[in-house]
């Protein structure tokens, strides 16, 4: 039995979201604020708590429509609650079982055709037996008006309750309660826009829980609360969401559920408990023995004693869990057997704290639910009602702490860790784990398969209401293209995992670009400098082929590639392409594949710098991606100004900032490459005379990065400016970041 999919509505940021579950472990990663966290929580409220939601779980955006609804109800009429109800928070579950696991799910299948396959169940929203909403909210708002017949007053001042959503604040846990319905399979697609599926007619509902004896739920929250030593801390077993994830407030509940030796003891219990009523009398007698002066002494005023006041006497009683009920009863040894020296856990480090309590809890899931330890002499088998056939295990955050190569170790062991049992470890095993991972962390998500992952991408908001979420999958993102997949999970695996987390991608041609954007957008671009950008060096060549990947996160990207304008050249009767500076009207193509088969989709020179030029780059019509390129740009050198097309970023940069590579050739260790530039500039009588002396130069001294770093060191960074196109390029960044309309021309 597996989960195959769940499906949000209507829940905080996730009001239409589809999830689809890998075969062992599902990674939620996304930008800050992107809906991951919505995940989690709807799928602890509607699948472990069962309940719990109130108002501000509801979609923001659905609040207009529940009041319109809610508005419109008057006493004459009777209340129809079905579009109510399609606007609060409900969960679509799709499980897989087969015929041989029909003992579990026969109270799931719809119909008596049922041979296997997919099973639907839908947790939903709804009123109580006997609560009648429309009633009571119109009784509610009748009483206030009566007391306050003017409504709100000047101040603003208004009696409970002002609107619906003021009434479900607090009576929604009164009236309403989770309910669940069965679906139709048949109406199960693998693709295709996240809607609601239709009930199936005469729908019933089969209670709060269906899934009670079928999925095991265990959760790790992001709320960890590890504290260093000599704080306090308290202890919740069953959540373990209080304020503590000691390993010693952790192995108690472990202890009496497994270990317990008073609990259906063993042959070897026997002895544990005869040594403790031994160590028990040994100790009273102490006790006794220490107390008896005390006690003469309190007897001699006359209290206690006599036939009426018992005598006092004082004894203890050691049961074998106190000896785990106090802060060193987890200990590190830090002296490797050679002195004995052992400290508190609380005296580690936090990473090693987290990581050993995830994976001891980790291990306590796995036991619970496989009954070990006290529950060993009980045979396991997939008969066996005991054992719910399904484990969901949520994470959340577990980068907590954790340097990057513990993350990345514990992404990797996580899901073996609960499988570590000798009924989970063969293939084909009747009992299933699925691990659900919600993450910040680049380095986690570099752990998984890159199928494993599911993309939460922001959307913009409408009419200023708070943005909502939806879902990318990345399984069969690439479709049958095996070479671009292959490239692409690559380049990622070994780089850029960031860019699922950013707020906008910068895909640059190379080191110079790397070097220097961010210096450029740091001083000149203060909404990109406060935004978290992924910079992804790839390169014009290549850049294409993260074109369904960048496509699939709708994430506003902006390619700031090279013309790369090459010409038909006679060699001895062989017409051969080679690089040239660009140049209008000269019958010159592009070498670059972004251009030629991305964007704009034009191979000729002429067409991607035909005049009037209405922008610096294009933008893709239906997404937020753009590329920038070099166009011609203003230039003066001596007397004259003409426009000038660079080739790359470089011979753009000192266009740009002729003062600026002057200054930092005049460095002691300038490279070559800057004081070749800076001779250029010198000797140059015309701005086409210095364009071609920079295009000669940059095959001649191929030191960019160097050139780069040199301009770090001028003494005015802030001068610094940005070339045109890649003015025009960050411009347009900064504005889709502000849900601005671009200013870049669209083909």
């Amino acid at each position: 039995m597996k989960l195959r999919r769940i499906e949000v509505f209507n829940f905080r940021k996730l009001r239409r979201a589809r999830l689809d579950m890998s075969d062992k472990q599902t990674l939620l990663v996304g930008a800050n604020n992107s809906g991951k966290t919505s995940a989690m929580k709807a799928l602890r409220k509607f699948l472990k708590d069962r309940g719990g939601i109130d108002t501000r779980d509801v979609t923001a955006s659905n609040w207009a429509a529940i009041e319109q609804i809610a508005g419109a109800w008057t006493q004459e009429a009777e209340a129809d609650l079905s579009p109510l109800l399609a606007e609060l928070p409900f969960l679509d579950v799709w499980l897989y079982a087969d015929t041989s696991e029909f003992h579990h799910v026969a109270h799931l299948i719809p119909t008596l055709t049922w041979t296997g396959g997919l099973l639907g169940v839908r947790l939903r929203l709804e009123p109580k037996k006997g609560a009648d909403i429309k009633a009571q909210y119109l009784a509610a708002r009748e009483a206030a008006q009566t007391l306050q017949p003017g409504g709100i007053t000047a101040k603003g001042f208004a009696l409970w309750p002002r609107d619906f959503r003021e009434f479900l604040d607090k009576r929604l846990r009164d009236l309403f309660e989770l309910n669940a319905y069965l679906l139709d399979p048949m109406s199960f697609t693998t693709t295709g826009p996240v809607e609601p599926h239709p009930l199936p007619p005469l729908s019933e509902g089969i209670g709060s829980n269906p899934f009670a004896g079928l999925i095991h739920i265990r959760e790790i929250n992001a709320q960890r609360g590890f504290a260093d030593a000599g704080d306090s801390n308290g202890d919740d077993d069953e959540a373990m969401s209080a304020t503590s994830r000691k390993i010693a407030s952790q192995i108690q509940p472990y202890f009496r559920k497994h270990i317990d030796p008073e609990k259906d003891p063993t042959p070897n219990d026997v002895k544990a408990l005869e040594a403790i009523h031994d160590a028990e009398t040994t100790f009273n007698a102490r006790l006794k023995d220490g107390f008896a002066d005390a006690i003469k002494e309190l007897e001699s005023l006359g209290y206690p004693g006599g036939l009426s006041n018992p005598k006092l006497f004082i004894a203890t009683q050691i049961k074998p869990v106190d000896g785990l009920d106090h802060p060193a009863a987890v200990q590190y040894d830090i002296s490797g057997d050679t002195s004995g020296v052992k400290l508190p856990e609380g005296y580690n480090g936090l990473g090693f704290q987290n990581l050993i309590s995830m994976v001891f809890q980790l291990m306590r899931f796995r036991d619970d639910w496989m009954q070990v330890g006290k529950f060993k002499s009980k045979a396991v088998t997939p008969d066996d009602k005991g054992i719910e056939p399904l484990q969901l295990v949520l994470i959340e955050e577990p980068e907590a702490h954790l340097h990057v190569q513990v993350q990345q170790v514990f992404m990797a062991r996580a899901h073996k860790v609960l499988r570590n049992h000798k009924d989970l470890e063969q293939e084909g095993s009747a009992f299933t784990t699925q691990l659900v991972v919600s993450t910040h962390s680049g380095h986690i998500a570099h752990a998984a398969a890159f199928e494993e992952l599911r993309y939460f991408k922001r959307e913009l908001p409408s009419h200023g209401v708070v943005p909502t979420a939806s879902v990318a999958n990345m399984t069969g993102l690439f479709g049958a293209d095996n070479e671009t997949h292959r490239f692409v999970t690559r380049y990622l695996l070994t780089t850029h995992f960031d860019l699922f987390f950013a707020d906008a991608i910068i895909v640059i041609e190379g080191a110079a670009e790397r070097i220097l954007l961010p210096h450029l957008i740091q001083h000149h671009y203060p909404d990109l400098a406060a935004a978290y950008l992924s910079f992804s060096e790839l390169g014009g060549s290549h850049a294409h082929r993260l074109r369904p990947l960048v496509e699939a996160l709708e994430v506003p990207t902006l390619i700031i590639t090279d013309l790369d304008a090459v010409a038909e050249v006679d060699k001895g009767g062989k017409v051969v392409k080679e690089s040239a500076q660009p140049c209008y009207g000269a019958a010159q193509t592009t070498a670059n594949h972004v251009l030629k088969t991305w964007l704009p989709k034009r191979a000729e020179i002429d067409m991607l710098l035909a005049p009037p030029l209405k922008a610096l780059c294009y933008s893709a019509p239906d997404r937020p991606i753009a590329v920038a390129y070099q166009t011609p740009q203003g230039v003066k050198q001596g007397a004259r100004t003409q426009a000038i097309t660079p080739s790359t970023f470089e011979d753009a940069l000192v266009l740009t900032n002729p003062k600026a590579v002057t200054d930092a050739a005049r460095a002691e260790f300038s490279c070559r490459m800057t004081r070749a530039f800076a001779k250029s500039i010198a000797e140059a009588q015309a701005p086409q005379d210095l364009a071609k002396a920079l295009f000669d130069r940059l095959d001649k001294y191929p030191e960019k990065a160097a050139f780069a770093l040199d301009l770090l060191y001028v003494e005015d960074i802030k001068a610094l400016r940005a070339p045109p196109y890649v003015d025009a390029g960050l411009t347009w960044l900064a504005g889709q970041l502000k849900g601005v309309e671009g200013v870049l021309c669209k083909m």
